[in-house]
C-alpha cells in the first residue's frame, strides 16, 4: 500500500475535477487551461523519457501527438454514431495512442540502427512528413482539417490521464528495464557491455513515449472539436522541448513543473499574440546556455518515487539483506580440462588500414588467471573489444564453451557468461551504487515490458529479489554504505571495487580485467591481489586481466602472453616471461629483470 501512497492522494482529489465544473466553480476558459496543462504535462513526461532518461533529442514530438489526434477524431466521428461518443472515447484516446506508438516504431527502426544525432533528423523529417501528408489528404480536411467532434475531453478525464502516464512512466523508470534506458544515457557502450540490449531498449522506451504523445493528441483534439495540421508542427516541437528543458531532463517532476509553467506563462502572454511564438524558442537556448538541466535536474519529489528506492527504504532494505557469502558463492576454483574456456585463434584486426591486432591466439582453461601485458599501444584492450562484441575482428575466431562469439552482439556475449571490467572506469556516473550493480541483471529479467509498466505483483517481486542480490553484492565488497549515493561520488578504489561488483552481477563465468590496478598505491595494490584471488574462490571465476603494474601480473598470473604492435611476442609463465629476451627489449627492461 505505501508504494501507491502518492497515486491513491491524487486520486482522492478526482471527485473535485469532476465536481467543481459541474458546481459552476470553474468558468470554460479556466477548464481549458486546466486541461491544456494536463494535456502538456502528458506530452511533456513522454518526450523527457526519450530526451531526459534515455539521452536521445527527438524534435518531432508534436508529430505522434497529430497521429494520435487524428486517430482518435476519426473513430469519435466516422467509425462510430455519434450519440455514442462518450462511450466510444476512452477507446478512441487509446487507439490514438497506439498508433501514434506504430508510428514511433516506424521511426524508432532506422534511428536506432547507429548512435548519434540519428534520431533527431529524423523525427525533424518525420514531423515535416507528417504535416504535409496531412494537409494534402483531403479525406482527413487537408489544410482546414477535421472539424466537428464532440466536446468529449474534460477536466476529469484530463486528470485520470495525467495520473496513468506518471503511474506508468514511473513504473517503467524504476523497474530494470528503466535503469537500462538511463544506463544508455550514461554511456552506450558500458550499458551494452553489462548486458542490455540497447536497441530493444531504444525501441520500446520510443515506443512507450510516442504512445502517450498519441493520447495526449486525442485529449487535444476533443477539448478544440477542431485540428488542422498546423496545430501539429515544429513550433509545437519546440514547445515541448521547451517544457522539457524548463521543468528538467530526467525527472517526472520536473515535466510537471515544466508543463504548468510554461502553459499559464504561454497564457498570460497571449495578448502578444505573435511575439509569443518567439517565446519558446528563445527560451530554449538560453535554458540549454544556463540550466541544461532545468529546474529540478534529476530531482525528484518524494511522491513520485516508490518507497523501497528512497534513501531510508535502501537503508532499511540494506540492514535486512547483509552479505551472504555462501548464497553467491560458486563453489571454489573450478576445476580445468582438457578442453579451454576461451579459445581465441587468429584474431585480427584492423582500424582504417592500421593494423591493431595480428593473428592474436590465447587459450584460458576453467580456473585459470591469465595476464597479457603489453607496451601502450599494442592492442591488449583491442582484444577484449573484439572478445566482448564492441568491435567486429577483421579475421579470426572467438570460442567461448564451444560456441563461436563472432557476429554477436556484445550483450548476448555478456549473457553467455563473460564480464568485464576497463581500463577506464566507466561506471552510470548520476546514477545510484545500488543501481549500477542492479542494471547488469538486466538480461536475466524474466518479467515483461508491460509488467513493469503496470508494476504487476510478479515484476515487483522479482525487482525485489534482485534488489537484494545487489545489495549484498555490494556489503560483500564493502559498498553497502554508498548504496544510495550517486557513483561519481566515490573514491577512485571504491570505484574499481564497484566495477567489479557490478561485472560479477552479470553472473559470469570468465572475467576481464582491463588495468584493475591503475592508479592504485602499492598498499591498494596487495589488497588487490588479495581481492582478486578472492573472487575467483568465492564465484568460481576464470579471470583473463591485462595490467601495466608488474607487481600484479608477476604476483597472481598463471601464464602470461605479450603483445607488442598487436602481435604474440611471447607466451609462457612469469619466471619465463621474466628472463625471455623480446620481453626485455619491448617492454620489461634491463632493471626489471635484474
Amino acid at each position: 500500500m505505501r508504494r501507491w501512497r502518492g497515486f491513491l492522494i491524487a486520486l482522492a482529489f478526482l471527485p473535485l475535477a469532476v465536481l467543481l465544473p459541474r458546481w459552476g466553480l470553474l468558468n470554460l476558459y479556466q477548464q481549458q487551461v486546466l486541461m491544456y496543462v494536463g494535456i502538456n504535462i502528458i506530452l511533456t513526461a513522454s518526450l523527457n523519457l526519450v530526451n531526459g532518461y534515455m539521452g536521445e533529442f527527438s524534435v518531432g514530438h508534436a508529430a505522434f501527438m497529430a497521429v494520435g489526434a487524428y486517430g482518435a477524431s476519426l473513430m469519435t466521428l466516422w467509425v462510430f454514431p455519434r450519440e455514442w461518443g462518450p462511450l466510444v472515447f476512452p477507446l478512441a484516446v487509446v487507439a490514438g495512442g497506439l498508433a501514434a506508438s506504430l508510428a514511433g516504431l516506424v521511426v524508432a527502426i532506422p534511428s536506432f540502427k547507429t548512435r548519434g544525432d540519428y534520431l533527431a533528423i529524423v523525427t525533424l523529417a518525420f514531423n515535416m512528413i507528417v504535416k504535409s501528408v496531412l494537409e494534402n489528404i483531403d479525406a482527413v480536411g487537408g489544410p482546414r482539417g477535421l472539424m466537428g467532434m464532440s466536446r468529449l475531453t474534460s477536466v476529469a478525464w484530463v486528470y485520470i490521464w495525467v495520473l496513468l502516464t506518471l503511474f506508468v512512466l514511473r513504473n517503467y523508470i524504476y523497474s530494470n528495464y528503466g535503469r537500462g534506458t538511463q544506463a544508455i544515457r550514461e554511456d552506450e557502450t558500458a550499458a551494452a557491455l553489462v548486458s542490455v540490449n540497447t536497441r530493444q531498449v531504444k525501441v520500446m522506451t520510443f515506443m512507450l513515449s510516442s504512445f502517450f504523445a498519441g493520447v495526449a493528441g486525442g485529449l487535444f483534439a476533443h477539448v478544440l472539436q477542431f485540428i488542422n495540421p498546423r496545430s501539429f508542427g515544429i513550433l509545437k516541437s519546440t514547445d515541448v522541448l521547451v517544457m522539457v528543458y524548463l521543468g528538467g531532463i530526467g525527472s517526472l517532476t520536473g515535466s510537471v513543473l515544466g508543463a504548468t509553467t510554461f502553459t499559464v506563462v504561454l497564457e498570460l502572454l497571449r495578448p502578444l499574440q505573435v511575439w509569443r511564438w518567439v517565446i519558446g524558442p528563445l527560451l530554449l537556448v538560453l535554458l540549454m546556455i544556463f540550466r541544461p538541466r532545468g529546474m529540478m535536474g534529476l530531482r525528484e519529489l518524494k511522491l513520485l518515487v516508490p518507497p523501497e528506492e528512497r534513501p531510508e527504504g535502501i537503508r532499511a532494505a540494506l540492514a535486512s539483506a547483509g552479505a551472504d557469502p555462501a548464497r553467491r558463492a560458486g563453489g571454489g576454483v573450478p576445476a580445468g580440462g582438457d578442453r579451454p574456456l576461451l579459445a581465441v585463434r587468429g584474431l585480427t584486426h584492423y582500424f582504417d588500414g592500421l593494423r591493431a591486432v595480428w593473428d592474436f591466439n590465447l587459450e584460458v582453461f576453467p580456473g585459470e588467471i591469465i595476464g597479457i601485458i603489453g607496451p601502450n599501444g599494442a592492442g591488449k584492450t583491442t582484444v577484449f573489444n573484439l572478445i566482448t562484441g564492441v568491435y567486429r575482428p577483421t579475421a579470426g575466431s572467438v570460442l567461448f564453451r564451444g560456441q563461436e562469439l563472432v557476429g554477436r552482439p556484445a550483450h548476448e556475449i555478456i549473457r553467455s557468461g563473460i564480464a568485464r571490467t576497463f581500463q577506464t572506469i566507466r561506471l552510470f556516473k548520476d546514477l545510484s551504487v545500488l543501481d549500477n550493480v542492479r542494471i547488469a541483471r538486466y538480461a536475466r529479467v524474466r518479467y515483461s515490458l508491460w509488467a513493469a509498466a503496470l508494476g504487476t505483483a510478479a515484476a515487483r517481486r522479482e525487482e525485489e529479489e534482485i534488489r537484494r542480490g545487489a545489495l549484498e553484492l555490494l556489503e560483500l565488497f564493502h559498498l553497502g554504505r554508498y548504496a544510495d549515493a550517486p557513483a561519481r561520488g566515490l573514491p577512485y578504489g571504491e570505484q574499481r571495487r564497484l566495477e567489479i561488483a557490478r561485472a560479477l552481477a552479470c553472473e559470469p563465468v570468465l572475467l576481464l580485467l582491463d588495468e584493475p590496478a591503475a592508479g592504485m598505491n602499492p598498499s591498494e595494490i596487495d589488497a588487490l591481489l588479495d581481492h582478486i584471488r578472492w573472487v575467483r574462490e568465492h564465484f568460481g571465476l576464470t579471470v583473463v586481466l591485462i595490467e601495466h603494474q608488474m607487481r600484479v601480473v608477476m604476483g597472481i598470473c598463471e601464464r602470461i602472453t605479450v603483445l607488442d604492435f598487436g602481435a604474440t611476442i611471447a607466451e609462457g609463465s612469469p619466471a619465463e616471461i621474466q628472463r625471455h629476451p623480446r620481453v626485455i627489449e619491448a617492454y620489461l627492461g634491463e632493471a626489471v629483470v635484474a
